[in-house]
């Protein structure tokens, strides 16, 4: 699903170039669950922008399902974006201008999809939501906006979800429910799931973490215990 090969950032600064990200050489296969961790600055949201095409790297290669993010521009991204990729941001990033539905029949409009509405309303349903269809985002709590960002990321069945920082406006409540919530869709609909966060419970239901720290990738270790539930759970069926 997802390669990259020695992934480099560097930005100009006054005084020197600063290296965000430096050889990073990871592979994802299409329906893992990936945790990127790691302290505040390491590199964790850049590495998540260039995975998705957001960015472009100083130097590396960067494939996601056959393309080669770093030899497309900008156009050409945003259409491979939009044919296999999800998001989910810490601010949720809800069109203001939109109701609910029509922030989740945008990427199903984008996509090409025959039916938007029917297909928003059921995704819409599925996050708890079909009585706040027609409310715009200011009208809505926390949980309810990334409930509306999770239907979106959602509704056009991306083979690949990102998520920065998911939980990360929300209070202990409303984040397990969210997380709860991300992994039950993930798993009826086999997406392939790379999320950046601080919260170690939420990092420990992936089946991979990767920890970067000051822009290198230090770590990529198995969770042994979604391993075992894994199993386990294949032993009763």
């Amino acid at each position: 699903m997802l390669t990259t090969s020695k992934l480099t950032k560097v930005v100009d600064s006054q005084e020197q170039d600063l290296t965000i990200l430096s050889q990073v050489s990871l592979t994802i296969d299409e329906g893992d669950t990936v945790a990127v961790i790691g302290a505040s600055g390491s590199g964790k949201s850049t590495l998540l922008s260039l995975l998705a095409g957001l960015d472009v790297p100083s130097s590396g290669e960067v494939v996601l399902a056959g393309n080669k993010f770093h030899q497309l521009d900008e156009d050409q991204r945003a259409q491979a974006r939009a044919q296999y990729v999800g998001f989910i941001f810490q601010s949720f990033h809800l069109l203001p201008g939109l109701t609910a539905l029509e922030n989740v029949m945008l990427p199903i409009e984008l996509k090409g999809g025959k039916s938007p509405r029917k297909d928003a309303l059921a995704i819409l349903e599925k996050v708890g939501l079909s009585e706040r269809v027609t409310h715009y985002p200011n009208q809505l709590s926390g949980g309810e906006q990334q409930r509306v960002a999770i239907a979106r990321a959602f509704a056009s069945e991306p083979k690949i979800l990102f998520a920065d920082e998911p939980t990360g406006n929300l209070d202990s409540a409303n984040g397990q429910k969210i997380v709860e919530l991300l992994f039950e869709l993930n798993q009826q609909f086999g997406t392939t799931l790379v999320l950046v966060t601080h919260d170690q419970e939420l990092a420990d239901r992936c089946q991979r973490q990767l920890r970067l720290e000051a822009g290198k990738l230090v770590g990529d270790s198995a969770n042994n215990s979604t391993e075992s539930l894994s199993s386990e759970l294949e032993g009763h069926s």
